[in-house]
């Protein structure tokens, strides 16, 4: 049974369902699957008892492109089959609903803690898989759509950009401390025209003017892909008018405004504004002993890079002139800054799932700072791209959005 998971397959409590005792028809089975990179291993089970569930049929080692064409020889439309979450599951899922087959996602974490004292080998975890299922304890994982995925995979390779970045920069301004070198202040190593500065501050040999050229280098190309994903983002957002409305909500840029609509998917899924609060993990725990009930502090649950992404703007908003200003320094006064941040990031997070919705909350309508971040966004698609998409310019740009925010419904 696979542990390893990516960016893309990662999963919260708050994105599941509870599995309920299955409802499968007369002839219905439920197949289990272990699946690897390169292999699978695979379990049909008769039966709707965990325990006495009988194994009609198991495979293990089977090349992972001969799967579809083995599921649609032994399976039917009847059948479950059941996977744990992995980071190729998603793909693996889509080709067998291709062939009209119904998959239940296992949360792998859960799953983990179930079976891992007892599994032994891909053929018995591939029957455990279906057992799990069985037991009605195990956690169903929603499969995002292409176009959700796809987001995901472009908001993943952004923030490993801007890693890469900051991981460079402190390379070379590590390389320039060891040689007791300062920068002067409001230096900009990402630009271009920084290398021959660099260059100019001692007397390098040709080693040292060769580190410094790759390093410089590597910081140049890192910042031209951040500019292309982020062009992308800004395209998607341009596109969509009901996407561009989150950008009248306060604190929301375009990182911020694309990781939601990445991270979130399809909005129907959340039937009220707190399941979403739930999924990013906002809100408080709940500690019961006794007699004893209060809330606690926020568990490590739930999509912690947008989280973290919310509560930033969250601390941006508490200094800036906005609708939840006072509201959130009423409440800084009373438990603190930080509490008061996360408490300002949950609002936020309601009024992100009503604008989705297609609600309006109008004590979030931000205007006073709109013509600057579409004045960002014009700046981020750049002048090329604006001219290809109609606009005249800058200018022509805000005064059309601001007109599709005015009458969009």
């Amino acid at each position: 049974m696979s542990y390893c998971a990516t960016n893309q397959s990662a999963t919260t409590p708050s994105e599941l369902k509870s599995a309920r005792p299955p409802s499968l028809g007369g002839e219905g089975r439920v197949v289990g699957l272990d699946v690897h990179p390169d292999t699978f291993a695979a379990a049909i089970l008769q039966g709707r008892e965990p325990l006495k569930a009988r194994v009609l049929h198991s495979i293990t080692r089977q090349p992972l492109d001969a799967l579809v064409a083995w599921a649609t020889r032994h399976t039917s439309v009847h059948d479950v089959l059941v996977i744990e979450a992995s980071a190729n599951t998603f793909a693996i899922t889509e080709r067998l609903q291709a062939i009209g087959r119904q998959v239940f996602i296992l949360e792998s974490h859960r799953a983990g803690q179930i079976g891992k004292s007892y599994l032994a080998n891909d053929k018995l975890d591939a029957a455990k898989v279906a057992r799990i299922y069985l037991s009605g304890l195990a956690i169903k994982v929603w499969a995002p759509d292409p176009e959700t995925r796809q987001r995901r995979e472009l908001l993943s390779t952004y923030q490993r950009c801007v890693k890469e970045s900051t991981r460079g920069q402190q390379h070379l301004r590590s390389f320039l401390n060891e040689h007791a070198l300062r920068l002067p202040k409001g230096f900009r190593l990402c630009r271009p025209e920084a290398l021959p500065r660099l260059l100019a501050l001692n007397g390098w040999s040709s080693r040292q003017q060769l580190l410094l050229q790759e390093m410089h280098g590597s910081l140049i190309a890192t910042r031209e892909r951040r500019q292309r994903l982020r062009r992308m983002m800004a395209l998607e957002i341009d596109e969509r008018p009901d996407f561009l409305r989150l950008y009248k909500l306060a604190g929301l840029n375009l990182i911020t405004t694309y990781a939601l609509i990445a991270i979130i998917g399809d909005i129907e899924r959340f039937t009220h504004s707190k399941k979403l609060v739930s999924y990013l993990g906002l809100n408080p725990s709940v500690v019961e002993s006794g007699e004893f009930e209060g809330s606690g502090a926020l568990r490590q649950h739930g999509r912690g890079s947008l989280r973290a992404l919310l509560i930033q703007a969250s601390k941006r908003l508490l200094t800036t002139h906005n609708p939840l200003q006072k509201w959130g320094l009423a409440v800084a006064l009373r438990r603190g800054v930080n509490k008061a941040a996360v408490a300002v990031a949950r609002k936020l997070t309601v009024a992100v799932w009503h604008v989705l919705k297609g609600h309006w909350n109008r004590a979030l309508d931000e205007n006073t700072t709109l013509i600057t971040k579409l004045a960002k966004l014009a700046t981020e698609l750049g002048v090329a791209t604006l001219k290809q998409l109609g606009y005249e310019g800058k200018s022509a740009f805000q005064q059309q959005k601001l007109e599709v925010l005015r009458t969009y419904a």
